[in-house]
């Protein structure tokens, strides 16, 4: 397997759980996505709105005790950090993440029960190259003096 090429995960996978901020129960289904699709999290439980929303910078809304990430419309996911973190660890560039609630579960508190679904699951290579972006002069933000 090419550390190169985009992965998504093999089959679905769904898990489910009780949100650490929330405490509701949350049911969450990861499905294999096209390449140059991204990380997706969708909201089953809106309809008639545009439920998607994309993990990008711009699009976090609250850091405070989780990160938030949410669409032109509102619509929210948060506690998003320990799944991020297993699709990063295992090179998952793309997948399509559903959710029935705001809040992804918290599972044992790490992103170990997600690493041992997804590999559970398995991961699919597609023949398309990751994206890479190559910094190529220093950047530095200072601010009151400290970087």
């Amino acid at each position: 397997m090419s550390l190169l090429n985009q992965k998504t995960i093999s089959k679905s996978i769904s898990a489910k759980g009780i949100g650490l901020h929330t405490g509701n129960s949350i049911n969450v289904t990861i499905k294999p996505a096209d390449p140059n699709k991204g990380i997706v999290f969708r909201r089953v439980d809106i309809k008639n709105i545009n439920n998607e929303i994309n993990p990008l910078f711009y699009n976090v809304c609250e850091t405070n005790l989780c990160t938030t990430i949410t669409n032109d419309n509102g619509v929210k996911v948060s506690t998003i950090e320990h799944l991020m973190a297993a699709f990063y660890g295992l090179g998952i560039d793309n997948a399509m993440v559903e959710i029935d609630n705001q809040e992804i579960p918290i599972l044992d508190g790490s992103a170990r029960d997600w690493v041992n679904l997804i590999k559970e699951a398995g991961i699919k290579e597609s023949s398309l190259p990751i994206k890479i972006i190559k910094v190529e002069k220093k950047i530095e933000i200072k601010k009151k003096g400290k970087i």
